[in-house]
């Protein structure tokens, strides 16, 4: 087990600026990915997305949106 955490060990005083730069940028990249994923799938929000699954196949804005799954009101 020490193997283990000495290989995962982090000499934090030892970190340039862009070290600290990157590592806080991935760490707000992966916490927005996490919340839209979360945003994304989450149930309630899934007949506004589905509403839109088929826009790009038509050519005006005027068509019939599902409401449901796979329903037109």
């Amino acid at each position: 087990m020490n193997r283990l955490t000495e290989f995962f060990s982090t000499d934090w005083q030892a970190m340039t600026a862009v070290d600290w730069s990157g590592l806080i940028i991935v760490s707000v990249l992966t916490s927005l990915m996490f919340a839209l994923y979360y945003w994304v799938f989450r149930p309630k929000n899934r007949d506004r997305f589905e509403r839109y699954r088929d826009f790009v196949i038509h050519e005006n804005d005027d068509f019939e949106k599902e409401v449901g799954h796979g329903q037109k009101k």
